[in-house]
């Protein structure tokens, strides 16, 4: 089997991930963990290109939810001010 090579870059930012890295050389490989969380990546989050299945996508993430969302547009009520309120109101200007 032929093996593909990949240079990576880290930037002076990116000190977390250099670390986080030396610790998992420790268990396995940086170069299998790296196929791991690829293809947990791409199981996981097949990339959408079609609108209507992001849009399926989000519909079944809602329903699936405890998110509730209102059939229609509703106005807001009339706020009601009293004469007295009005009367202050008016003193003011």
């Amino acid at each position: 089997m032929n093996r593909e090579r990949i240079t990576i870059s880290f930037l002076a930012e990116d000190a977390d991930i250099l670390k986080h890295l030396q610790k998992i050389k420790t268990e396995r490989t940086i170069s299998s963990y790296i196929r791991h969380l690829i293809r947990q990546d791409m199981n996981d989050n097949p990339p959408i290109n079609n609108l209507d299945q992001l849009a399926d996508k989000i519909a079944s993430k809602i329903a699936n939810s405890n998110l509730s969302l209102p059939s229609k547009q509703e106005k807001p009520s009339e706020m009601s001010v009293s004469l007295e309120d009005k009367s202050l109101i008016n003193q003011l200007f």
